[in-house]
């Protein structure tokens, strides 16, 4: 754990993950491509320095989302539903 995690004087952002999922999501046989999504957030800044904890923290969140073909090979990272790398 970085040392600025629980330092609320720090001005590093402090990140923390919200949810990880693994799917099958191939259209005729579910096995045949994965996604793999992650969801993470930085926490509020000026909530932790008032000495706030827990869930009140929660700052801006985001989702991480890769889709991969097993068949023909090809990946695609998503950034909130933006797509920022595409390969084959």
């Amino acid at each position: 754990m970085p040392p600025y995690a629980n330092d609320s004087s720090s001005s590093e952002p402090v990140m923390y993950q919200v949810d990880c999922n693994v799917a099958s999501t191939g259209k005729t046989v579910s096995a045949t491509k994965r996604t793999v999504r992650w969801s993470y957030g930085f926490a509020n800044m000026e909530t932790m320095s008032a000495g706030t904890t827990g869930v009140n923290c929660r700052g801006s969140e985001h989702e991480l989302t890769l889709i991969w073909s097993l068949t023909s090979g090809k990946k695609k990272v998503l950034h909130d539903g933006r797509e920022i790398h595409f390969s084959q």
